[in-house]
Order: C-alpha cells, then structure tokens, then sequence
C-alpha cells in the first residue's frame, strides 16, 4: 500500500526513521508521498526522496506558513524537477486573522504551476471549501485530491464534478466522526486515497503524534468495513488509486 500523505520529514517519525520505515513494511505499507510544506521539508524531503526507495515527494507552500519571499522560493523549488504533485497548497481560514487575499493569491500561482508542470494537486483545506471550489473552477482539467478531507456530502460533490480524488486519515477510525465516516461511505470507489498524515492525524488506536505510516492498515480497515468490502479489497483498490493518481507507474513502482 501507499501512504499518499505523510510528513516523514518531520519529528518524531525523522529522528526515528528506519524503524518507522521497519514497522511500516511489516504493515504492508512500502510507498510514501511526502508533501512539503515549506523551505526546510524540501529539503529534507529531496534528502529522504534520494536515500530511500519508493519515497516520492511533492513541493508547495502550504497557506499557514506563507512568509514574504516564500513564494517565488517554491515556485524555483517546482521547477527543479524530481517530484510527483504539487502540494500540499491550499486554503486555510480556521485561525483568526490570516490573510485571506494572500493565502488565495499563493494558491493561484502554485496552481498555474502545476498547469505547466502537469502534475496533479495535494490540497489542503480547512473552513474554506466553498472558496477553494471557486479557485478550482478555474482550472479545469487540472487533476487534485482534497488530502484528509473534511467537508460534507453536499461539499464534496463540486470536487468530484472536477474529477479530483478524495483523501481519507484517521479519521474515519474514530468513532465519533460520523461526517467523515459518511463522506466516506459516498464517494465513488476509483476517487479514494488513503493517508496517515502522520505524525498530525492519529487514527482510535494511535493518537498523534504517535501515528506512524504503518497505521495506514486501520485506515483501510475501517474504510472496507464502511465499503462493505474486505481489508485485502480495499489495499488493492487504494494502491491502484494511487498509482493512477500520481502516475507512479512511470515513476520508481
């Protein structure tokens, strides 16, 4: 399986990587999207992207950590090549006074650039779906996946017009978590992905920051049981999704 959105540039899973790695494979977890989100998760990630095998990166700035300057920085950073999306880019208006004018203008130039590229879009959004809808109209025919996404039935079906894919987490593993349990039930089979967005999303048996890539079992599980469907189903539709989504059949699979 593929685990399309993990931070494994970041602690505690860096520090400890082998055996996150270790106990990831032993999961059946073998393929990780690292999304960047800023200068130093580049970095690091184009570092694990040349160590390890099967770990694939994407670059973009994401909208809680726009500072003067940063922009242009991803935008070189998109251009030298050598990943596999854009992202993880987006809208972000659940804390009080970020600068939504600019949050949308970042938005925009990260996604004319992955037009050019033509690489697919990790986007990332919170109390702004209907905004980020709006934007997406605008460019059509580019291919997104809406990373642990938390909008309602009635949101999604705007995204799902556009052909994006639909990313689910922990989430769905928690009992209290009925809207993303029924986002999950609805969306068509061949739009899901799965992640751990570990380490910031936990999933009902490992609570962040202790959620691994390996968690990405529980995921699947707990998505086969809402599907009707068995756990081996469901891996093997998932990694088919991915493969499809980030065209890793011409990358290193």
């Amino acid at each position: 399986m593929i685990d399309t959105h993990c931070h494994l540039t970041d602690e505690p899973l860096y520090g400890q990587l082998e055996s996150v790695l270790s106990r990831a494979r032993g999961c059946g977890v073998d393929g990780y999207v690292i999304p960047g989100y800023n200068m130093e998760s580049w970095r690091r990630a184009r570092e694990l992207s040349a160590r390890y095998e099967r770990v694939w990166i994407a670059v973009g700035l994401h909208p809680l950590f726009i500072e003067e300057g940063t922009l242009s920085h991803a935008l070189e950073e998109i251009e030298r090549g050598g990943i596999i999306a854009i992202g993880e880019v987006g809208l972000d208006y659940m804390e009080e006074g970020v600068d939504r004018v600019l949050q949308r203008q970042v938005l925009v130039a990260q996604l004319e650039a992955a037009k050019v590229a033509g690489l697919p879009v990790i986007l990332h959004c919170r109390h702004a779906h209907d905004e980020l809808l709006d934007v997406c109209e605008g460019f059509r025919g580019l291919q997104a996946v809406l990373h642990s996404c938390s909008c309602s039935h009635e949101q999604v079906k705007g995204f799902l017009e556009l052909g994006y894919y639909v990313g689910f987490s922990g989430g769905v593993t928690r009992a209290q978590t009925q809207k993303v349990k029924k986002l999950a039930s609805a969306v068509p089979l061949d739009r899901i992905l799965v992640e751990t967005d570990s380490p910031y999303i936990g999933t009902a048996r490992h609570p962040a920051p202790s959620s691994e890539p390996g968690d990405l079992v529980e995921i699947v599980s707990a998505l086969a049981s809402l599907r009707g469907c068995s756990a081996e189903e469901m891996a093997a539709i998932v990694t088919e999704n991915a493969v499809r989504f980030f065209s890793l059949r011409d990358a290193r699979w």
